[in-house]
């Protein structure tokens, strides 16, 4: 990796490649035995066990009156949510593809729209068991199962006030995540980033839920909302190619911008580190075109009236624009596509992970760059306080000693 451009004095004791080596630990290091063939989103457990919800919820993907619900089920079923304010449930909403409500899966994702930004709403989960045809016309159900109700509140662009938290490159370490979770207040805290690979290696679908999912859903998963940012460590392994079935993120894509409390967000999919003809790869990776279409979505999206009048642009990827801390093929990439549409939208800030290193590059200490872009290391929080004359970042290490303190003024 290249220099930093503002390097911590706390730097990790391995390199990046034994981090991950080391905490990726492989699959028989989480007693999952044998890896899980990625054909279905399927059953977690068969046989006489009652049907259940196991897993959720997570709220996922939101934008100003907006949230996509997740839960699973230990066996496939059709679902739905229950939703409403003011504590009446008189809203349905399923999803459909191509006019068809899935019965095929054990993962479940139902997107709200039309909710009332900044006003909180009430939900319950409802799963029905599918067993399966008879015939193409008689169906054989089983139990159906509810959640308690859970109370959420959706995005506001017109909010003033309003914290986010953004944790990365955690790699299975779901202990590490749970203890730096105990470092923060959640006081004003709106919703949580998790800027990639979360998973070391997405080579079994009990990994999901192991490494965060399970643990994200105790603490904040119900309430507050997840923006979930694709790594590289997430597009590998037989998983890897159901991941929108877990991260459904928006439209059918693991990349979108959403807007809140005056601040334009983009959250982009900085692929693969590696070119696409590395050999670890196996030829089975194309990144180059996905970054291309990223890149005409990210011009269209910042040419749009939401991101031209917004205070404040954010920029959430994986992988930082190089030289930030990284000189990386996927970095350079990065650089190259979308570093100068990010510069003429005037975004102010650009968070990323990937490097395990935490490095600080202000306006200016990069050529032309306008934004202020940080690198966040495995073992530390970030916080960002936006108010309308400010942003202001702070670093905790894990254990809660303060890194970095930030003010970017508006």
């Amino acid at each position: 990796m290249g220099k930093s451009i503002i390097a911590s004095k706390n730097q990790p004791l391995v390199s990046r490649r034994a981090f991950v080596q080391r905490s990726g630990a492989g699959i028989l290091g989480l007693g999952l035995g044998a890896l899980s063939s990625a054909t279905a989103c399927h059953a977690e457990e068969t046989g006489n066990d009652t049907f259940a919800i196991i897993h959720g919820p997570v709220v996922q993907s939101p934008g100003p009156g907006e949230v996509t619900v997740t839960w699973h089920t230990n066996r496939n079923a059709s679902s739905k949510v229950l939703y409403g304010t003011d504590g009446q449930l008189d809203h349905t909403a399923v999803t459909s593809r191509d006019g068809l409500i899935p019965n095929d899966s054990t993962c479940h994702a139902v997107r709200l729209t039309g909710l009332t930004p900044g006003k909180p709403f009430q939900y319950r989960l409802v799963s029905r068991e599918f067993k399966g045809y008879i015939t193409p016309y008689v169906v054989n159900h089983g139990e159906t199962v509810e959640s308690e109700v859970f109370t959420c509140t959706p995005l506001d662009p017109a909010k003033e006030y309003f914290s986010f938290v953004m944790w990365n490159d955690i790699h299975d370490d779901s202990r590490r995540l749970e203890a730096m979770f105990n470092d923060i207040s959640w006081d004003g805290v709106d919703f949580v980033v998790l800027n990639g690979d979360i998973l070391n290696d997405f080579v079994a679908h009990e990994r999901f839920f192991i490494a965060f999912y399970d643990s994200c859903a105790r603490k904040f998963g119900a309430a507050l909302p997840m923006v979930f940012v694709r790594g590289n460590h997430e597009t590998r392994g037989p998983w890897a190619r159901r991941f929108l079935d877990f991260v459904p993120g928006r439209e059918g894509r693991p990349y979108y911008a959403f807007d809140h409390g005056g601040v334009h967000f983009l959250a982009l999919d900085s692929g693969e580190d590696k070119p696409d003809d590395n050999k670890e790869y196996a030829g089975l990776v194309e990144f180059a075109s996905f970054r291309e279409a990223q890149t005409a979505w990210l011009r269209a999206d910042l040419e749009s009236e939401a991101a031209r009048n917004a205070r404040y642009r954010i920029v959430l990827s994986h992988q930082p624009p190089a030289p930030v801390g990284c000189d990386g093929f996927g970095c350079q990439e990065v650089r190259r596509l979308w570093r100068p549409l990010v510069n003429a939208a005037g975004a102010r800030l650009w968070l990323s992970g990937h490097t395990h290193d935490f490095a600080w590059c202000k306006p200016g200490e990069d050529g032309d760059n306008v934004f202020h872009a940080m690198t966040n290391p495995p073992d530390a929080t970030v916080r960002v306080d936006v108010a309308p004359e400010a942003l202001k970042v702070t670093v905790l290490q894990k254990g809660g000693e303060v890194l970095h303190r930030e003010t970017i003024p508006a």
